[in-house]
């Protein structure tokens, strides 16, 4: 690990920042309470309809400690982070009968439960958006295995199934978190995964490929996830969060613009690579899942363009500010991160 100095205003702002995407503190006790809330009532539901719950585990970005605040200002729409409460259900309800489909019934025990929020579906989950909390919840319905700490998933569009564990996601990233606590200095995988996902926000908002509204194609957190680990893995993390990121940006833009597969061994020691896809991206708890098997070379193209431009500025800022160019140095943050960033990057 390189070590860079520490007292530099560039590594001072970025600090500031990170403190500040993360999700408020006072959240945390509200997003708990509702969360309890949620799982009494749906549960409920779920076991008058006949449905066995073995267990409603908290999975996504607040499990990872990886999630960022809401943010609906200026130019910037980011919702926050995604607070996802898993549902682990038997695979025969109570009267023996096989469970085939699990979207649409939590969508309906979600709209009975709670009438006056907005209830929407995606391929995997049932999304409920709390306009007074101004906090979202995903509710994802699976189907218990034989094997411990291993779930079926049940696309809502096609019906098809994919092995995963929500304890496995979560402790990936846990795993490289607590190896970077274990490093010098202060920069900290999870942390990292925050900017980046900030970051992801703010290019979106202005792609003719991706977006941020309801039906745009997005960037998947979980491909960020898995880039990052992959980053963290063969270039582990500097001193600094800036030398940090402009690694890490110029070692993703390679992959992702040379289509390099992205697969890990945490769990399965022998992945196969799917050479037929235009570029192979492996679940790690389940590597026949290539999550970006449907993107076409464009999405792939936009995404390495993001990553060399994000490298660039990166570079530059850090020469602006060596060369105590500090206004230079910032313009080149806030083409990275936003105009967020320059209202967010001083002590206060």
């Amino acid at each position: 690990m390189t070590e860079f100095s520490t007292k530099s205003t560039i590594h001072k702002r970025l600090s500031c920042f990170v403190k500040w995407v993360a999700p408020e503190p006072e959240t945390s006790d509200a997003i708990k309470k509702q969360a309890d809330e949620i799982r009494d009532r749906i549960s409920g539901k779920a076991k008058d309809d006949g449905l066995i719950i073995v267990s409603m585990p908290d999975s996504g970005s607040k499990a990872k400690n990886t999630g960022i605040r809401r943010h609906l200002k200026g130019d910037s729409e980011v919702e926050g982070q995604d607070v996802d409460i898993a549902f682990i259900v038997k695979r025969n309800d109570k009267n023996g009968n096989e469970v085939k489909e699990l979207i649409y019934r939590f969508e309906g025990y979600a709209k009975k439960s709670y009438p006056l929020t907005t209830v929407t579906t995606t391929k995997s989950s049932v999304e409920m958006d709390f306009s007074a909390t101004k906090l979202n919840y995903d509710l994802v319905p699976l189907l218990e295995t034989n094997v411990a700490d291993r779930q079926e998933l049940i696309r809502r569009d096609s019906g098809e199934r994919r092995k995963t564990s929500i304890v496995k996601h979560v402790e990936f990233v846990k795993k490289r978190t607590n190896a970077s606590n274990e490093m010098k200095g202060i920069v900290k995988f999870n942390d990292c995964l925050r900017l980046m996902k900030w970051w992801r926000y703010f290019r979106q908002q202005d792609s003719g490929v991706f977006g941020n509204d309801e039906n745009d194609k997005k960037v998947p957190s979980f491909l960020l996830d898995l880039l990052c680990a992959k980053a963290f893995d063969d270039r582990k993390v500097q001193t600094t969060w800036a030398h940090t990121l402009a690694d890490w940006f110029g070692y993703m833009a390679n992959i992702v613009k040379n289509r390099k597969p992205i697969y890990f061994t945490d769990y399965v020691k022998s992945p196969q690579i799917d050479t037929t896809a235009a570029w192979f991206v492996a679940d790690p708890v389940d590597p026949t899942n290539n999550i970006v098997k449907n993107w076409q070379p464009y999405h792939i193209t936009e995404l390495a363009k993001w990553l060399e431009e994000a490298r660039d500025s990166m570079v530059r800022a850090i020469a602006r500010d060596e060369d105590k160019e500090d206004t230079g140095s910032l313009e080149n943050l806030i083409e990275i991160f936003g105009n967020a960033f320059k209202q967010n990057c001083e002590e206060k």
